[in-house]
Formats: C-alpha cells, structure tokens, sequence
C-alpha cells in the first residue's frame, strides 16, 4: 500500500512515476490538432487524445470529451462523477477514485509514448 501511495498522485491523473515523462511529451504535443506522422508517432497520437479526456475529466466532469473516453479503457460508469440532482441538489463525485482510476490507465499510455519517441527503452 505504501507504495502504491508513492506512485501516486492527485495532480490530474499523473503518477508521480511518470510525471517527468509526461512533461516531455507535452513538448511535443501540437497546440491544436494532432501530431506530426500520427501513423509513425501512433502512442504519441494517443497520448494526446488521452491527455485531452484527462483534461476534461478534471476540468470539467466529462462533459464535453465523454465518447472519447475509451482512449483512456474506461467507460463513464467506471467513474464516480458528479452528478446534478436540479436545483436542490449536487453530489461532488469520489475525485480520489476517479483520479486513482485515471492515473492506472493514463500510465501505461505515457510510458508507450515514450518509449516510441525514444525516451525510455
């Protein structure tokens, strides 16, 4: 359990693990649109779509990403998001489930991009 806990991290879906790899990758992540040679940088073309969802998972609750979802091997059900009961009522969602969930299947997204893009053998 204790190193479970090491690995992880609150910071929007990224172990700690990997965070450095992350931040690589983002440099070479275009503003808009996808990558350079999406079919030679395929995990980095995934990774992008995968940051996206993690994104709006945390930024927004899903709502804007929710059929891209499956980049990441989850379903919306396996996440316990909010959810809006009208005017007289609001469930905050299990953010620490849903940022465990996240980080165990943006992991191994990461780490493949990396690999393809020669950071890591």
């Amino acid at each position: 359990m204790e190193k479970q806990a090491e690995l992880f991290t609150s910071e929007w879906g990224v172990r700690n693990d990997v965070e450095h790899l992350y931040n690589a990758l983002q440099d070479k992540i275009p503003a808009m649109g996808m990558v350079k040679n999406a079919n030679k940088n395929r995990h980095l073309e995934t990774f992008r779509k995968a940051q996206n969802v993690t994104y709006d998972i945390f930024n927004n609750g899903l709502i804007n990403r929710g059929k891209s979802l499956k980049v990441l091997g989850l379903k919306k059900d396996d996440l316990p998001l909010p959810e809006y009961y009208g005017r007289n009522g609001y469930f905050p969602g299990n953010w620490e489930r849903i940022e465990f969930l996240v980080s165990e299947a943006f992991a191994p997204i990461i780490q493949r991009a990396a690999e393809e893009q020669g950071m890591i053998n």
